[in-house]
């Protein structure tokens, strides 16, 4: 039977981080000084990043405990070059140097292969090698809606573990059963969702802020996401990671015990994702196994279009396109993924992924031709 433990935030998050895990037994009693610690945050782009008072708050926690060693360690969308970036433009950087705490990029780690025990779809997962240097892992997601599974909290957050090519395989071989798969090769200690600034409408990134100011926490990420989601109003069936996560597992969610905040009175459900909200309606998507990296771009890409946003266009992200419609339209190849030989495209714009503005440029270059 476990238990899931939902604090509300008041004006000193430190003492709300306390109260949520007192509510499940204290944070001391998961740990022991001699512990090595990973704080795994959800850092990935500038927006909707967790919290960095509630990590600077974790981390100030797990020093007066006794805890010595700790880090804190993600991978982000792109390469190591643009997870740097991302933690000098939330301020994880700036953090770490104020703790004298070790900020580790995951994109420049060397990878494990793990074997998945009872797989779905893939058998061995590979993994960033210094995240089996710790031996407690915090696992600290964002509450916010998700374009390709619905939700993301602490099930997907793992993901920011993976290193090479991984993340672009899971989207390729199905990626809700993948990232069952990648939490049946590793797990967390403890959960501890933010859900103090959220997201609802698009997501991970591009969508409208909620301010729910609670944390929500627990040892079984499947138990912590399944109350998360119902928070935001999903039923399980419409989040299909968790759910296959709960039937593998063979976990009863009526078993649940919450403690602290009653759930119906901290529900408040979400707007979920319309991609029709996102996309120009000029836009018609040939998508075929794109990453979340071309995905996330071109969504954000979008966000930057003014006058080109009536220009009618096909855009194709992926690497496979068996048939399309032949037409007029303008025909834009988005990220390195597509293949020069498989469609002749007006605009090929590059990168892994591409930048945010490149797709504004390209359009605007066509218009002004025509």
């Amino acid at each position: 039977m476990g238990q899931v433990s939902i604090a509300k935030v008041k004006n000193d998050i430190r003492q709300s981080v306390i109260s949520c895990f007192d509510n499940i037994g204290g944070l001391q009693s998961y740990l022991k000084p001699e512990d090595h610690v990973l704080l795994k945050p959800n850092i990935n782009g500038t927006e909707a990043v967790t919290n960095i008072k509630l990590v600077e708050a974790l981390l100030v926690l797990l020093k007066d405990i006794g805890i010595k060693q700790i880090v804190i360690a993600e991978s982000t969308f792109g390469d190591a070059k643009m997870t740097d970036l991302c933690f000098s433009k939330t301020g994880y950087s700036d953090l770490a140097k104020k703790h004298q705490t070790k900020l580790i990029n995951l994109n420049k780690s060397r990878k494990v292969k793990v074997k998945v025990q009872n797989p779905l779809v893939v058998n061995e997962v590979s993994i960033a090698e210094d995240v089996f240097e710790a031996s407690v892992i915090i696992n600290i997601p964002v509450m916010k809606v998700h374009y390709a599974t619905a939700i993301t909290l602490s099930l997907k957050n793992l993901k920011g573990f993976l290193v090479g090519d991984e993340k672009r395989r899971f989207h390729e071989i199905g990626l809700d059963k993948a990232i069952v798969d990648l939490n049946n090769a590793i797990a967390p200690t403890l959960n501890l969702i933010d859900c103090t600034t959220c997201m609802e409408k698009m997501g991970p990134r591009g969508g409208d802020t909620v301010n729910l100011n609670l944390l929500v926490a627990g040892c079984n990420r499947g138990e912590v996401d399944y109350v998360g989601s119902q928070i935001m109003g999903f039923a399980l069936n419409e989040v299909k990671h968790l759910q296959y996560f709960i039937e593998s597992k063979g976990l009863k969610i009526d078993d649940i015990v919450i403690m602290g905040e009653k759930l119906k009175d901290v529900r408040r459900p979400f707007v979920k994702v319309s991609m029709n909200n996102s996309i120009p309606k000029s836009f018609q998507i040939y998508n075929t196994n794109a990453c979340s990296s071309c995905m996330n771009a071109f969504l954000l890409s979008c966000q930057f279009l003014e006058n080109e946003d009536h220009i009618s266009a096909d855009i194709f992200m992926g690497d496979k396109f068996s048939a399309f419609e032949i037409n007029d339209r303008i025909k834009i190849a988005f990220g390195n993924c597509c293949k020069e030989d498989t469609i002749s495209f007006n605009e090929n714009i590059i990168g892994c992924p591409p930048y945010p503005f490149a797709l504004k440029k390209a359009l605007e270059k066509r218009h002004k031709t025509n």
